[in-house]
């Protein structure tokens, strides 16, 4: 498929400190890229920042639908659009005043500008908040109007940092159903601090560690290639070790352990389950539980001992 976002060895420092490391993918058009980082997010923000326009790589080169970031930038601008963490409104304007003030350094026809302006108020159910000024309204209300700035442009690359932080449950509900509603339509980058979301919503997660992207895949992806989608526990009453060095060797079985009287695998199915089974004829079993992974426990895995999650 075709790239809509294209890093070439790109990286970034802030106060002498390397945030981003050379990184070097590419982001295909109309797909939706979830990211998740370090405790220190500063990093994520740098990389939402410099899709979006606003920062400048230390190096390396990144392109827009194949136009030049830094070169190109006056026609990369109308295909971008940027929800940042913090609000960036004139407090003293309405958010009405603040949103034309803003769409009004862009070349967009103005017919369809409103026609999207107006489709996104009745999406977000804004009507009663948009002529307000800013310094009247939640964090919650303002990163739904920041969202309706940016999605009254009709842009082909949405980036957003933390999109539904500060809103309250209907609001985030609100949020997320219209952000799913352009799935496909566009290239969404988000971060998160909500793996529920993340996990159900994404075509790749991108998992920063140290200022490099440590794992790039969708999720049943990772799990199946680092930890399976399953854990299985059975406990016997009597569990002897011929028994357990039967078990390991059965196909498609993931890492299997013995403690004392309990077997402990992991598997990519259930079917491997059925298999284990057939081997514990005539042998008491005292209890058998399955849970099943999610990306939580893939970070706890993987990160949890250095401060990822």
């Amino acid at each position: 498929m075709e790239a809509s976002i294209t890093f070439k060895k790109v990286g970034q420092l802030i106060d002498g400190r390397t945030v981003l490391a050379g990184l070097s993918f590419g982001i295909e058009r109309n797909s939706t890229v979830a990211i998740i980082g370090d405790n220190d997010d500063s990093g994520l923000t740098e990389f939402l920042r410099i899709i979006a326009g606003l920062s400048d790589p230390n190096y390396g080169s990144l392109y827009i639908h194949g136009l030049d970031s830094i070169k190109r930038r006056l026609e990369i601008r109308n295909l971008i659009g940027y929800v940042p963490f913090e609000n960036d409104m004139d407090p003293w304007l309405t958010a009405e005043q603040n949103i034309n003030f803003i769409n009004s350094f862009y070349s967009i026809n103005n017919k369809k500008l409103i026609e999207k302006y107006k489709y996104y108020i009745d999406a977000l159910e804004l009507k009663e908040k948009v002529n307000i000024k800013v310094n009247k309204l939640s964090p919650g209300a303002l990163r739904k109007l920041t969202l309706l700035r940016e999605l009254s442009r009709d842009p082909k690359i949405l980036v957003l940092d933390h999109p539904t932080a500060f809103m309250n449950a209907k609001d985030r509900s609100l949020t997320w159903n219209l952000l799913r509603s352009l799935h496909n339509k566009l290239t969404m980058i988000y971060s998160s601090s909500s793996l529920n979301i993340i996990e159900n919503f994404h075509d790749r997660i991108l998992v920063f560690h140290n200022g490099k992207i440590d794992l790039d895949n969708n999720l049943d992806n990772m799990l199946k290639n680092w930890m399976g989608h399953y854990q299985f526990t059975i406990q016997f009453e009597k569990f002897l070790t011929p028994l357990f060095n039967k078990i390991e060797r059965v196909q498609d079985i993931i890492s299997p352990i013995k403690k004392e009287q309990t077997l402990i695998f992991n598997a990519n199915n259930r079917s491997v389950l059925l298999r284990v089974m057939t081997l514990l004829v005539g042998v008491t079993i005292t209890d058998i539980n399955i849970k099943r992974f999610h990306l939580r426990d893939l970070l706890a895995a993987r990160y949890i001992r250095e401060g990822i999650v």
